[in-house]
C-alpha cells in the first residue's frame, strides 16, 4: 500500500519549488531586470577599444533596460579572449544578468579548431554591434617600409601580442600568401602595447585598428607619422581607398576564400552577446534595449562626442554572420589552418 504521508511530503516540496520559481510566480522579463546587478565580461585588458565600447555600454545601456539595472564591467583577458568566451559559454549565469564583449576573431579561432576553444559561437545570443573594426599593419615614419610592396622587399619587424591572436595570425597570413617579410615579435600587452613598442623604436611596426588612427591618433594620419600597409578586411575602408585589403592578395580561388574567411573578423567588430540558453523573453528585452540605444539620437551624439566610429548591426544579422563564417568547407578550413601556423 502506498505511503500516503511520504507522498504528501513530496507533493508539498514540489509545489513549494514551483511556487518559488521566478517564471511560475509570474515574474516578467521586465521585472527581472529591475534593480539587477549585471556583469559585462570583456575578453581583454583595460585600455583598448574593447574596454572603451564595453564601458560605454555599461554606462548607457541601463537607460534602455526596464528598471535601470547597474552593469559592472569585468575584464577577463587570456588566450586572445578565448578565456572569456569559454567562461561565458560554460560557467557564466544564463539568466540574462551577464552579457559579454569578446574578440571579433573568435569565430575564426573556432573554425581553425584551436584546442583552447570550449565554446560554440553559434550558440551565443548576439545582441548587436556598435561598429565593424578593421585591423591594419602599420609602420612608424622612420621605417624604410612605407607600403605593402616595401614589406615584400625587406624584413620588417612587427610587434604582436600572443600566438593565435590576430596580431600574429594576420601578418603570418600575409607572409605566406602575399610574400611579405614581416618578422613578428610577440609578447606585448594588447594593441596598445604593440603601438607603444613601435613608438619606442623596439619594432618598426605594429598591429592596430583604423579606429585607433581615425579617432585616437588622427594627427598621425595628418602628419604622416605612420604608414598604413594593409587592411585586414573583405573590402577597403572608404577613408583608406589606396590601402589594399587582404582579400586582394589571393592568387587562387581557394586562397581568396581563405582570405575572405580571415577578413570576416572585421565585420563582427565590437559587439555585445550573452551566454547560451538565456530565457527567450529576457533575451528579447536585451535585444530591444540595444536596438533602442543604437536608434537614439542622444546615443549617436555621445558616440560623436567621444570620437567613436558607429556602424551598427542588429543581433539577428550578427547571428547570421557568425553562422556564415563557420559554414565553410573542410578544404578551406584545412588550408586556413596550415596558413595560420607560423
Amino acid at each position: 500500500m502506498p505511503n500516503t504521508s511520504l507522498t504528501c511530503k513530496f507533493a508539498v516540496i514540489i509545489l513549494a519549488a514551483v511556487a518559488f520559481a521566478p517564471h511560475a510566480r509570474g515574474e516578467s522579463a521586465e521585472d527581472f531586470f529591475k534593480g539587477k546587478q549585471m556583469s559585462l565580461i570583456v575578453g581583454y585588458n583595460p585600455g583598448g577599444s574593447y574596454d572603451v565600447y564595453s564601458r560605454l555600454a555599461a554606462q548607457l545601456l541601463p537607460k534602455y533596460l526596464p528598471g535601470k539595472p547597474v552593469i559592472a564591467v569585468k575584464h577577463m583577458p587570456g588566450v586572445a579572449s578565448v578565456k572569456a568566451a569559454n567562461y561565458l559559454f560554460q560557467q557564466a549565469p544564463k539568466d540574462g544578468s551577464t552579457i559579454g564583449m569578446i574578440g571579433q576573431q573568435l569565430a575564426l579561432t573556432q573554425a581553425l579548431r584551436d584546442p583552447a576553444v570550449a565554446y560554440d559561437m553559434r550558440k551565443f545570443a548576439w545582441l548587436g554591434r556598435f561598429t565593424p573594426i578593421i585591423e591594419v599593419s602599420l609602420t612608424w615614419h622612420t621605417s624604410p617600409t612605407k607600403t605593402i610592396n616595401d614589406a615584400m622587399q625587406r624584413e620588417t619587424v612587427m610587434a604582436a601580442t600572443s600566438a593565435g591572436a590576430t596580431t600574429d595570425i594576420m601578418p603570418t597570413m600575409m607572409n605566406k600568401l602575399a610574400g611579405t617579410r614581416f618578422k613578428i615579435v610577440k609578447g606585448y600587452r594588447g594593441t596598445t602595447g604593440t603601438i607603444l613598442a613601435m613608438e619606442r623604436g623596439e619594432t618598426e611596426g605594429a598591429h592596430a585598428t583604423l579606429e585607433n588612427l581615425l579617432f585616437g591618433k588622427p594627427q598621425w594620419l595628418r602628419e604622416k607619422t605612420v604608414n598604413v600597409l594593409v587592411q585586414y578586411a573583405q573590402r577597403r575602408h572608404p577613408q583608406f581607398p589606396t590601402v589594399p585589403a587582404m582579400v586582394e592578395f589571393g592568387k587562387t580561388e581557394e586562397d581568396k576564400q581563405v582570405l575572405n574567411l580571415f577578413g570576416s573578423t572585421a565585420e563582427v567588430g565590437r559587439a555585445l552577446m550573452t551566454p547560451p540558453d538565456v530565457p527567450a523573453d529576457r533575451l528579447a528585452v536585451l535585444r530591444r534595449a540595444v536596438a533602442a540605444m543604437f536608434d537614439d539620437p542622444a546615443f549617436k551624439a555621445e558616440m560623436d562626442k567621444r570620437n567613436l566610429e558607429f556602424g551598427p548591426m542588429s543581433g539577428d544579422e550578427l547571428q547570421k554572420l557568425i553562422g556564415k563564417t563557420l559554414d565553410v568547407s573542410p578544404d578551406i578550413v584545412t588550408r586556413s589552418i596550415s596558413l595560420a601556423r607560423p
